[in-house]
């Protein structure tokens, strides 16, 4: 039997997925560019796959796998924060925001609970982790200027975008 700190911690993360899908979703018709396009679509796939993959356990433990009406508009404020800022600018925040508040709240889940208690709720803790830090270091190589940014995210990704030429 998994705690209820752990059980309200994988519901913050849920909703976590869903306040990044819409800052991932409100930036994408920004893009200027096939790479841009790449990069954003590909920081949304990962966090639909998030929900995707979050689902089965919340679903096992008998929690709620309704979208949280709050993150939504979160996320869109949020994506409406950065918006009008350079390209590289936006995502220094965005990995300023991503150390501060996100890693911590991700990795902490695989902290609740032990491999013995759920092995697919822990497996899925320790995913999650890995998951908040691919979207650090996409943030962190955007905002230095680094090629193939993106790469930590696609390496994770189930169902990986195409990048298109030009």
């Amino acid at each position: 039997m998994v705690s209820q700190t752990f059980q309200h911690a994988l519901l913050d993360v849920y909703h976590g997925e869903q306040f990044g899908e819409a800052v991932f979703e409100s930036l994408l018709p920004r893009a200027e560019s096939a790479e841009q396009r790449y990069v954003l679509g590909s920081l949304l796939q990962l966090e639909s796959e998030g929900k995707a993959v979050i689902r089965p356990v919340l679903a096992k433990l008998g929690l709620s796998l309704n979208e949280d009406p709050e993150s939504r508009p979160r996320g869109l404020a949020g994506a409406q924060a950065v918006m009008e800022m350079p390209w590289q600018d936006m995502f220094g925040a965005m990995a300023a925001s991503i150390r501060g508040r996100g890693l911590p709240q991700y990795e902490e889940l695989a902290t609740l609970i032990a491999p013995e208690e759920d092995t697919a709720a822990y497996a899925l803790a320790v995913f999650m982790g890995r998951h908040e830090r691919a979207i650090l270091a996409v943030a962190e190589n955007i905002a230095a200027g680094r090629s193939d940014a993106v790469a930590p995210v696609v390496e994770i990704l189930h169902f990986p975008l195409i990048k298109q030429p030009g």
